[in-house]
């Protein structure tokens, strides 16, 4: 199945008012856009008590039943994000200081032992969690950094497309559960410097729909920030 990073406008819609009777005639390529926040939807404590939605909940975990991604999305979401949140911080603090965005410690990252790619694909949601957290978290401390040219980081782990999904799954879970530690505005400014930052921010702002304006803002602000730098 050939990959597709954008969004279409009515699985956008869909997911932002939860109708579950039409996202059950979404074909595969598109459920698969929105999978984490339907995993979400289904597993995690409802803000809604009422009978209707208990009624579509049912359905929706009916649903996500059929689908084999589901369990990989289950794993991460029963990851002790406790543990996550304390390194992670840990992490932010170092790269917040003089020269730390520059270090090549980390944290949430042992030594590895291969490339980052290759490394994802052998490890376990948690460790899979902490490489992708770190590489946000420096590309988020490096844009902050007085600099005269505009910072790209080419990321083998987000260049690879092989990869690229499970990747998204993980972004957004991370920011879903870690809001404070990943402000939307934070994340997807870090995106536009990364490889396929403007593919995985559309999944990303997909799943947390209620965030487009937000993410919107950041974007047309670094835009003119953008243009005023190629002046």
């Amino acid at each position: 199945m050939a990959h597709n990073y954008i969004v279409p406008a009515h699985v956008f819609d869909l997911i932002l008012y939860a109708d579950v009777g039409k996202l059950q005639q979404l074909n595969e390529q598109e459920l698969r856009q929105i999978l984490p926040c339907l995993v979400r939807m289904g597993l995690c404590a409802p803000a809604d008590d009422s009978n209707k939605w208990k009624s579509e909940r049912k359905t929706l975990l009916q649903m996500l039943s059929s689908i084999d991604l589901v369990n990989g999305l289950v794993a991460l979401l029963s990851v002790d994000f406790n543990t996550i949140r304390i390194d992670a911080k840990k992490e932010k603090q170092l790269r917040a200081k003089v020269g730390g965005s520059n270090a090549t410690e980390s944290v949430l990252v042992s030594q590895l032992d291969h490339g980052i790619a290759l490394e994802f694909e052998r490890s376990d949601p948690v460790r899979k969690l902490r490489l992708v957290l770190s590489e946000l978290l420096f590309v988020m401390a490096q844009i902050q950094e007085p600099r005269s040219d505009f910072y790209f980081k080419n990321c083998e782990l987000f260049d690879c497309e092989v990869y690229l999904d499970e990747v998204i799954d993980v972004i957004v879970i991370a920011q879903a559960e870690l809001p404070a530690l990943l402000p939307m505005c934070d994340v997807v400014e870090a995106l536009l410097h990364m490889t396929n930052g403007m593919r995985v921010m559309s999944r990303l702002i997909a799943n947390a729909p209620y965030t487009f304006n937000e993410g919107s803002v950041t974007l047309t602000t670094c835009s003119g920030m953008f243009s005023n730098s190629n002046k």
